[in-house]
């Protein structure tokens, strides 16, 4: 009985490892290209100047318990170098907190009850400087932006490009695009 319970602690210590590794890695499962730039003109609290971000890879994870209203959406992060195996436990233990120290963006995509896309937030990401907005949160935004945009069968496609500009004399003038086609499968299943 005690050798029994043993195995079965050491078991649960080594089930969370096991998961990652069970799978194989596929450098493919993460390659994507797409293109983030930021352009200020002016701000009370970004560094005026143009910034770029030229992503060779992304992660989707399937979240749960986002807000408001406790929605699910995927998030995609976009990072300029590739994922490598050694980048999985970040990813899927840590939030990618390691990989979230260099530029990267962000994409939000709010689901509705029947996995249609609702809702996009874009956050960008680079050293001294971070930009969220809501790109899309209307219908004629989501068709004018995403091309495609569909999760099915643990997989997420996307097509899009786009502007968001924000021009208040009084406090930003910047302009925020991306250019983003990718097709990758989801790697994760969180709650927040």
């Amino acid at each position: 009985m005690t050798r029994a319970l043993t195995v079965a602690c050491w078991l649960v210590v080594l089930t969370p490892s096991l998961a990652v590794t069970a799978e194989k890695f596929q450098p493919a499962d993460f390659k994507t290209t797409a293109t983030f730039e930021l352009a200020v003109e002016k701000s009370r609290y970004l560094r005026p100047g143009a910034t770029k971000i030229a992503a060779r890879s992304a992660f989707v994870s399937l979240v749960h318990g986002l807000s408001p209203g406790n929605s699910d959406g995927l998030e995609v992060l976009f990072f300029e170098s590739p994922v490598v195996e050694s980048d999985l436990p970040d990813l899927t233990r840590n939030d990618a907190r390691e990989k979230r120290k260099r530029s990267y963006a962000a994409m939000v995509f709010y689901l509705d009850k029947q996995n249609r896309v609702s809702q996009v937030n874009l956050s960008y990401v680079v050293p001294g400087t971070t930009v969220a907005r809501t790109i899309a949160g209307t219908p004629d935004e989501l068709k004018r932006y995403f091309s495609r945009a569909g999760f099915k069968d643990n997989r997420f496609a996307v097509k899009s490009s786009g502007v968001y500009s924000e021009a208040d004399p009084a406090q930003d003038v910047f302009r925020l695009s991306w250019n983003v086609n990718l097709d990758l499968p989801v790697k994760r299943d969180v709650r927040r």
